[in-house]
């Protein structure tokens, strides 16, 4: 599995469609997450930022995704195989962040940050 597709489905295993950011859809149904990729060689470590979005007047349902998404990543981290290696994946510092869209307020945005490692052949 390419690290592109590898890391694709990391993210869809939080339940939760998930897009890059760049390829999402007019009209993309709430709740779904979005995710720049970023890929790198071996040794180098990536912080990532990606954001779950939902449509609510309540974060209760965004904060229990949240923290879903903590307990799965851990405190050790998770490792996802792909071609030539695997990519261990550790929440970043803040790990998330509320945040808002001005022109909706009942969207509601998780922005959640990662340190990915790539220990590949390339």
């Amino acid at each position: 599995m390419t690290k592109a597709a590898a890391i694709q489905k990391f993210f869809e295993s939080f339940g939760l469609t998930a897009y890059e950011e760049n390829t999402i859809p007019d009209g993309a149904k709430f709740p779904y997450l979005t995710y720049p990729l970023t890929t790198d060689s071996f040794g180098e470590r990536l912080q990532v930022d990606f954001s779950l979005w939902y449509r609510s007047d309540l974060w209760s349902a965004i904060n229990a995704k949240t923290e879903y998404i903590a307990q799965k990543i851990g405190r050790g981290g998770e490792t996802i195989d792909c071609d030539d290696g695997c990519i261990y994946i550790f929440k970043g510092s803040p790990f998330a962040q509320s945040m808002g869209d001005p022109s909706d307020d009942k969207v509601k945005r998780k922005v959640i940050s990662l340190e990915i490692e790539f220990i590949t052949l390339n």
